[in-house]
């Protein structure tokens, strides 16, 4: 496996490589993919009151956020004075220090964004494959600290892009399962219309991208498309509906124990039947503002869109959705009559 390179441009010996002169075994990465907006921060938080699985947000946000702008850990610590974090670096590379973050992010860009999707189902271009490679072995890297300084063994990453799943799936070290997380596209739209604050950010106000009826749908599509075609096909995958997940969660995060090969027991399972759920310590790097100085998080049905949603934002991203609305049974199906049966509201 190739090896990162220090600031000097020598490779460091890193967590990736064998100890014993074995090949190390693969680490298990749960990857939710999907589009934004659509409860991925929540499901890691439950997720990781599973033993075994530990949430990291969307790990490819780890160097800009944590690395250049020091944003806070889930922890409440910014990224440099989080313990955890400072462990996994060391762990990783010998220290945050021996990392060029902006080396990784020059590598993340020229291999992992849609106009690479061809090359990653099947490029053999030398420069690209050369670049995959050292961009594959930094995030291994990361992935395999990250259980080893938690105890862990599944790494529970939301970033979302449907070039990173593709990536996942090719990227040597790791064993790559997918979970493709889907909500209403006309509620996707409504919370990315709306002005956020990012607290994580306290250098100067910072404030979640937000996005057009129009943009918002044409997002939702091309975020959910590739998953619902089942690409890549090599990758394990399940698909988990946000309105299902919290009108019953106890059945789903059993669903996707189950998918890992982890039986969740009754006594693990029970923490889910509450309508307030304790969320555990976490050190999610990106995210909804849900984990950052949380203690419990309301489980509910998020459906404000219905009542508040522009009329003709909701026409504009309902016929821009409507296939795979239709498929998903958003539009007079199963899924729009169990969303309707919701009554509180939590955001997400």
């Amino acid at each position: 496996m190739a090896q990162p390179r220090t600031r000097s441009n020598r490779s460091v010996s890193t967590s990736s490589e064998p100890r014993s002169g074995a090949e190390p075994q693969a680490v298990d990465v749960l990857f939710i993919g999907g589009s934004g907006r659509s409860g991925s921060t929540v499901l890691a938080l439950l997720l990781g009151r599973l033993p075994g699985f530990v949430p990291v947000g969307g790990l490819t946000n780890l160097w800009e956020r944590g690395l250049q702008k020091n944003y806070i850990c889930g922890c409440g610590s910014h990224f440099r004075e989080c313990p955890f974090w400072a462990s996994v670096g060391e762990e990783a590379f010998g220290g945050w220090e021996n990392v060029d973050a902006d080396e990784i992010l020059r590598l993340q860009h020229a291999t992992t964004r849609y106009r690479h999707m061809l090359r990653l189902m099947g490029g053999r271009r030398s420069a690209y494959v050369e670049n995959l490679t050292e961009y594959s072995s930094y995030v291994t890297s990361v992935y395999r600290a990250v259980t080893r300084v938690s105890g862990r063994s599944i790494v529970v990453d939301n970033s979302h892009g449907t070039p990173l799943g593709f990536f996942l799936g090719k990227a040597p070290g790791i064993r790559a399962h997918i979970l493709h997380l889907v909500r209403d596209s006309r509620g996707v739209a409504y919370s990315g219309s709306k002005q956020m604050l990012r607290p994580e950010a306290t250098a100067s106000p910072t404030y979640m991208e937000r996005y057009s009826a129009a943009q918002a749908g044409k997002e939702w599509v091309l975020a959910n498309l590739p998953y619902h075609a089942k690409w890549p096909s090599s990758v394990p995958r399940i698909r988990i509906y946000y309105e299902s997940l919290v009108a019953s969660p106890t059945t789903e995060i059993a669903r996707i124990a189950e998918f890992l090969g982890s039986k969740a027991s009754p006594s693990e399972l029970s923490i889910f039947a509450d309508d307030s759920i304790d969320i555990a310590e976490n050190h999610m790097m990106s995210g909804n503002p849900h984990r950052l100085g949380r203690g419990q998080i309301q489980l509910r049905l998020d459906d404000e869109w219905r009542t508040k949603m522009r009329p003709t934002d909701r026409t504009v991203v309902t016929l821009l959705t409507s296939p795979l609305a239709l498929a998903y049974g958003y539009l007079g199906g199963r899924r729009s009559r169990q969303a309707t049966s919701g009554s509180k509201v939590q955001s997400v």
